[in-house]
Order: structure tokens, then sequence, then C-alpha cells
């Protein structure tokens, strides 16, 4: 639901920005200079911001309201503009410009942008304060349009907390206050939120009520974008509701009214992908989709693709189509890769990585000629000895190289086994569970994860060391694919603390997953009184990243009862083998501990292990 809030919060923003740019203390010429850059600041917003600024800088004629007002306005559509960060800087100079002038309405409307602008930044307390001043300065100077902007604000802050109750008793007041206005965009947008909330709360027939009426008042209005955005959230709504007659044809009214307008926007054809989709009408889905590909194409939204991508994937699946399957993989997986390609902190990493490697060639190389230039000289020493001393260090490296080779095979052999093919088919099991069941969208998202779980452990096994959040990432689709087989039975959390960025930090990979496996396998999967939960906890201390599993299953004595548990013993030998060869003394750290409660009974077992870092 974000991006429908998302659309209207700016066209709140925007009838704030109208509303603020008429008072009878300001000159002619400036009162059409805020006209000309309402009219800019979707459209053009650089071109609005320059005439600002250069307004500002002959700012000798200027009164200190105009000065204020101007800078304002900047601020506003840097905020309607994502720039988030300059809009807070922007507004909390004119906040107090404006107290100074003691224009309580316009501190106002600085408290709401500034609330506006935390709550993006998901800094919901800074937020939280922001609407609770711009609430008390409403109430203050009773101004009901400024009121119901601070209870609207609210509304927003709740609703991203999805703190649903509270959420609709600010709506509400917003609504008994914007209603008797005749601002028709802030009563669109009012009502389209209150559809949205209930929405979340399942209550369809009250949102499509709500969606009703802001359709029928953009429909006596001239602003086509707005009826587009209502009719694709109407269609989103039936989505929902499982109406997808409904949604087919308030989401084909919008895709029309887009080609009308000539405008580029995708949500409609995404839509239609997601009803036929769920109707099975599997070639209609895959239609829509790629209209929906085309729209993105044009505004580069990688993120967007993504997400259709796996749905196009999703459909080859279940057509049995793997060759277009992998098609649509690769491309999914090449845009995925430009986004990634933006963090230049990933880059860093990858190109100390290669370097790493290229160092461990080369001195490797090297010690290879130091050999053979002492081969050479025991060769003019002795033929005698030289035979020997050949010997000797061809059967000790071929002994050293075999056992090595032999470990190394062992390893990757058992690290490869924890994606056995014992849990891939009771996986695919439930998976094929969930679409014989009539949900082929809930099914498409479960293969999406157990794809991508398959192809990090085969891309990770292959690896020395991955980033934390890769681990933390293939730990969590692990655990998400355990869920699925097991009905839910079990519930997980995974803590961290002390780590500033979770992508520099590197460590072995699948070091988690064995010990994860053990406390579903063995503890939480039959525990019969309450939910069962496995904590994971990483915590950096100092140079060391401490780790921790825990479970509050039926402990280790009573599953060993109904279960072998050899293949837990011997999982548990090759991860310390696994740190011994790391050469840091951190097997030293490995404890398995059974957990008792005060009356001997016992509570679950605890893994924990610590990793040194340098």
């Amino acid at each position: 639901m974000n991006y429908k809030i998302g659309v209207f919060t700016a066209m709140g923003m925007l009838a704030l920005l109208v509303s603020c740019t008429t008072k009878p203390e300001l000159r002619t010429h400036i009162s059409d200079i805020l006209n000309q850059i309402d009219t800019l600041s979707y459209t053009q917003p650089e071109k609005a911001i320059h005439i600002i600024d250069s307004t500002l800088n002959n700012s000798e004629s200027l009164t200190a309201l105009e000065k204020t007002k101007l800078t304002f306005n900047k601020g506003e559509i840097l905020f309607l503009n994502d720039n988030y960060i300059d809009a807070i800087n922007t507004q909390l100079s004119t906040l107090e410009a404006f107290k100074s002038l003691n224009e309580s309405y316009y501190v106002g409307n600085c408290l709401i942008t500034l609330s506006s602008a935390y709550l993006h930044l998901q800094a919901f307390d800074k937020s939280q304060e922001y609407a609770l001043q711009a609430l008390n300065v409403a109430q203050e100077i009773k101004h009901e349009k400024l009121l119901s902007k601070a209870y609207n604000r609210l509304f927003y802050l709740h609703f991203h907390l999805k703190d649903y109750s509270q959420a609709l008793q600010y709506i509400t007041k917003s609504d008994s206050l914007i209603t008797k206005s005749t601002d028709t965009t802030s009563i669109i947008a009012t009502k389209s939120n209150i559809a949205s909330l209930y929405l979340q709360l399942k209550q369809y027939n009250k949102a499509l009520e709500n969606y009703a009426l802001a359709m029928n008042l953009s429909r006596h209005s001239s602003d086509v974008k707005t009826l587009v955005t209502v009719l694709n959230n109407i269609g989103f709504t039936y989505i929902e509701a499982g109406d997808l007659d409904s949604a087919k044809k308030f989401l084909k009214g919008a895709a029309t009214l887009n080609k009308n307008i000539n405008s580029i926007n995708a949500a409609p054809f995404k839509g239609l992908g997601n009803v036929f989709l769920l109707d099975q009408q599997l070639d209609s889905a895959s239609y829509y989709y790629h209209h929906a590909l085309t729209a993105y194409h044009q505004n580069s939204n990688f993120k967007d693709k993504v997400e259709v991508y796996d749905k196009l994937v999703a459909i080859a699946i279940l057509e049995q189509d793997f060759q277009k399957a992998l098609s649509a993989q690769k491309k999914r997986d090449s845009i995925q890769r430009i986004i990634t390609a933006t963090e230049k902190d990933q880059l860093l990493s990858f190109a100390n990585v290669k370097y790493e490697v290229k160092k461990q060639e080369t001195e490797l190389q090297y010690q290879k000629e130091i050999n053979n230039a002492n081969r050479l000289l025991f060769i003019s020493i002795a033929l005698s000895l030289l035979l020997l001393l050949i010997t000797l260090i061809v059967f000790y490296v071929n002994l050293k190289l075999h056992s090595k080779n032999k470990a190394s095979a062992l390893e990757q052999k058992l690290l490869r086994a924890q994606m056995n093919p014992h849990f891939i088919f009771n996986a695919l099991a439930a998976i094929q569970n969930i679409t014989l069941e009539g949900d082929p969208l809930k099914s498409s998202q479960h293969i999406a994860k157990f794809a991508k779980l398959i192809r990090q452990n085969f891309d990770y096994v292959r690896k020395d060391k991955i980033s934390l959040d890769k681990e933390i990432s293939m730990i969590t689709n692990y655990i998400e694919t355990q869920r699925l087989r097991f009905n839910n039975v079990f519930n997980y959390q995974i803590d961290i603390s002390g780590v500033d960025d979770s992508t520099k930090v590197f460590i072995p990979p699948m070091l988690l997953q064995p010990f994860v496996e053990n406390a579903i396998e063995y503890g939480v999967k039959d525990k019969k009184d309450t939910l069962g939960l496995v904590t994971i906890c990483i915590r950096k201390e100092g140079s060391s990243l401490f780790f921790s599993i825990e479970d509050n299953g039926v402990g280790r004595n009573e599953a060993s009862k109904h279960k072998r548990i050899s293949e837990t013993e011997h999982a548990t030998d090759v991860f310390l083998e696994r740190l011994n060869r790391r050469k840091k003394k951190e097997e030293l750290s490995f404890t398995i501990e059974d957990l008792y409660n005060t009356d001997g009974q016992p509570i679950g077992t605890k893994v924990s292990f610590t990793l040194i870092l340098i």
C-alpha cells in the first residue's frame, strides 16, 4: 500500500503548496512568482528552484515575510521531489523565521512538512514530535484546514507503524474537517487514505465505498491522473477481496485512461497480470506483465522490474517451460546486478577479494620457483642424496596434498549435503500443496524464495568467505522454507548488534545452517504445548563476532529418545574441523548447552561460538 499512500501524500502536499501562496502582505509581483512556481513544482522542479534562488539573490527589496515564504516554497518543492534531507534543513531554518514573524499558520505548515520528511526517512519519533507540534498550533489558532492536515499526518505515521486502530481515529477526524471544505484534491486524498486503511483491515466493502467517493470526485475534476490512481487502487482492492472480474474491469479502465492521456504507468498492467495469474490464465498474465515491463523500462524502475520478472519465472515454471523460466531468471538477475552495482562498498569489497586471491596465487608461484631452484641445487651436490630427497619430498607433498584434497572434498560434500534431497522434496511438496489449494500467487512467492535458497547454496559453497548480510539472507530463506514445510509451527528471530555494516564483515559460509536445522528438526518442530521459537543472536565484540542459536524445544535428551542424532554429531565434527582449519583457536569457544527451567525440566538448547575477524 506504500505507493497509494505516497501518491496521496504528494497530492496533499501539492494542496498545501497551493494553499500557502497567497497572503495579503505579499506584493503582487512576489505572488505572481509564487504562482509560477506552483505550475512548475512537479513538471520542472529544477527550474522552479532556480527561480526562487534567483529571486532570493536579489533580496535587497524583499521583506522578511517574502524571503521566508520563498524559502518555504523551496523546501516544499524539495520534499515533493524526494530530497528529504535538503527539505528538512530548509524548513528548519524557515520554521524559526516564521516563529519570529509570529506567522502561526505557516509555522504549522512547516511542522507538517518536517513530520512528512522524517516519516519518509523512517525517523518515526521525530515525525511524531513535529506532527503533534503542528496539531497544537492548529488547535491554538483554531484553523480547521491546518488541523485536518495535522490529523492526516498522524494518520500516515500510525499507518506506517501498522497501528491501524489509532490511524483510523486520526483519519476520521481529518475527514470530518476536510469534507466541509471545497478543496477537492484534499478530499480525494483523504477518502483514498481511508479506503487504503480499510483495505489493510480487510474490510473490503468499506474500502470500496470510500474509493467510490474518491472516484466520483475525480471524475468531476480535470485531474485524470488522480482518477487513474483511484481506479487502479479499486482494482487492487477487488484482487484482495477475491472478485477478479471486477478487478479486471477497473484495472482495464485505468489502463485505457493512461493510454488516452499518453501517461506511462505500469501499475494497471501489473495489477492485471496479478489478476490473470490468480485466475490461472497464464498467457494473459504473461501478456500484461510484459506490458508492465515496457512501462518500467521507460521509467528505469529496476526494483519493480525484478518483482515482475519473479512472476514471469513462476509462470514459466507452472507452464513447465523451464527454458523460458531460465531466460526470465537471467534477465531478473541481470537487473538485480545493476541494482547491486550501485553500491560502492560492495564493489570495493569485491575488489579486495580479487586482490587477496591474486596475492595468494603470486605467493604460491614464488614458492614453486624456490622449490625448483632448491631441487637443482641438490642435483648438483649429489645424485643419490637428490634422489632420496626428491623421493621424500614427493611422498610428503603427495601425502599432504592428498590429505588436503580429501579434507576439502569432504567439507564441500558435507556443505552441499546441507541442501539434501529429503529437504528439497519436502519443500517442493509443500509448495505443490499450496498450488493445489488454488493459491498460485502464494506458491509463486515460495518458489521464488526456494529458488533463491538453492542458488545461494550452490554459489556460496564454492567461496571461502561471504559477507554477513549474505549469510543472514541465506539462513532467513532457509528458515522460511522450513516454516512452509512444517506449516508455521514455529517462529524465529534474528538479533544483530554492534555491526555497523554487515556487507563489510566476512565469515565462512553456511556456518549457522546445521545448528538452525538441528533446532528445528530436533527441538521446536515437535513442541506441543507452546509455539516453537528459534533465536539467532549475532553480536560484534571488538575484533570478534559472537554467535548463538537458541531454541525453546524439547531438549536433546527428549529428542534422542525418538530420533537418531548421529548426523547431528557428525555435522558438529565438521563444523569444529572447519574452525580448526582457520587456526585461530575459535573451536575452543564452541559450546552446546541444555537449557532447564527452575523445576529441572528441559526448555531447549543453546549453541554458541565466536569468530575472530582479524
